[in-house]
């Protein structure tokens, strides 16, 4: 007789659990239109970035969400949602907002031939012991899932003990490709050169330059670990940091590191470079447009330099000896790849102010040189402006 008064508790229960869990027929709305869009290969990955973006994940977490239960996207971005504490009514808020650009490509997404616009504009300002650098560069271009294209025209402002310089930098265009491996992500990047930049200024290589790499990343959760090795005819500021000099010589690089989703907009990391240059290298000095005079000083000859301090031209030989670094002796001259080798480590913070508007910083170490770097930079993504403009 007890049985059935025990039985009746549990129904009790098991209904009011079940009336506390009940989805409103408007989240159901948007939970089927969510899995709609997902079921559409045009709009999966949008949808599927979305949801990761808000949770602080990676897409791929969604997926093995999905292929270890019997849950939709939809359900499972709710039941994510729920055990972060939103209510019914800031539920539905989001599913509305994931599935609203998703729905509507002719106005958020690729354009009828599969291509979304690209309008970028970055400005930093590079600061150590050589002087400051100060860039701003914009770029504009077309994406798709796959595949990238890029042009920029990058503006430079040199201030150092014996340089000041303004002017237009080497002109630019890059090519990348993505592809998903696994639980990876695989990219590669091509970026080529011309020589637009005033080599007597330090404001560019004087010739082509190309580099080429290839970054392989992997998230877990809230950490994204990566790693890019490749290889560049001219050194500039594509390893590491923003380097006070441009050398234009054959050289293999390497970087690796990880960073961390502290908030859906901020991001720290930490990582570290290495460098391996190849043979004799050209080298433009950014930090001094003047040959130091170095022809009084006792027990020299009138018209010698000391031994290993070169004359800045081309073919002076190294310049690694003496108190000041080879990139300072001089506006250009010839040294050896030891010279220009360099390794160290590195770390930056993000945070997306808004849609629009990002705040970089960087500090980097280069231990090789003893010395170190300090960028603060805004990011400034016009993308969507751009893409209403090209609509037109």
């Amino acid at each position: 007789m007890r049985i059935l008064p025990l039985l009746l508790a549990c129904l009790l229960i098991a209904s009011a659990v079940a009336a506390g869990q009940s989805v409103p027929a408007s989240t159901e709305a948007e939970i089927a239109r969510i899995n709609s869009l997902a079921a559409d290969p045009d709009a999966k990955l949008q949808v599927l970035q979305a949801m990761a973006l808000d949770l602080g994940t990676h897409r791929n977490h969604l997926i093995l969400l999905k292929k270890q239960g019997s849950d939709s996207f939809g359900q499972i971005y709710v039941k994510e949602l729920r055990g972060r504490g939103f209510d019914d009514a800031a539920i539905l808020t989001k599913l509305r907002a994931i599935a609203r650009p998703a729905s509507r490509p002719s106005q958020m997404g690729p354009t009828a031939s599969g291509f979304t616009p690209v309008a970028y504009v970055a400005t930093a300002a590079d600061h150590n012991s050589a002087g400051t650098f100060v860039s701003l560069t914009p770029e504009v271009g077309i994406d798709s899932r796959r595949f990238a294209f890029v042009g920029g025209v990058p503006l430079y402002r040199i201030s150092a003990t014996q340089r000041d310089a303004t002017g237009i930098g080497d002109v630019y265009a890059s090519a990348f490709l993505r592809q998903p491996v696994g639980s990876n992500d695989l990219g590669a990047t091509f970026t080529i050169a011309a020589p637009t930049g005033n080599r007597d200024k330090g404001l560019g290589a004087g010739r082509v330059s190309v580099d080429v790499n290839g970054t392989l990343q992997r998230r877990i959760e809230k950490l994204r670990a990566f790693v890019t090795p490749g290889y560049t005819n001219s050194l500039y500021n594509n390893v590491g940091y923003q380097r006070p000099f441009i050398s234009n010589g054959n050289s293999v690089y390497a970087s690796a590191g990880f960073d961390y989703r502290l908030h859906r907009k901020f991001t720290v990391g930490l990582g570290g470079f290495g460098l391996h240059a190849m043979g004799d290298q050209m080298v433009i000095s950014q930090m001094t447009a003047t040959i130091p005079d170095m022809t009084n000083m006792p027990g020299m000859p009138p018209g010698h330099m000391p031994p290993g301090m070169g004359s800045g031209s081309p073919s002076s030989g190294s310049m690694s000896t003496g108190g000041m670094p080879f990139y300072g002796h001089g506006p250009q001259a010839t040294v050896p790849g030891s010279d220009v080798s360099d390794w160290g480590a590195s770390g930056w913070a993000s945070w997306s102010v808004s849609s629009i508007v990002s705040l970089n910083f960087n500090v980097a170490r280069s231990v090789a040189y003893d010395l170190t770097t300090i960028r603060v930079g805004l990011g400034f993504n016009l993308s969507r402006q751009f893409s209403r403009l090209v609509r037109k």
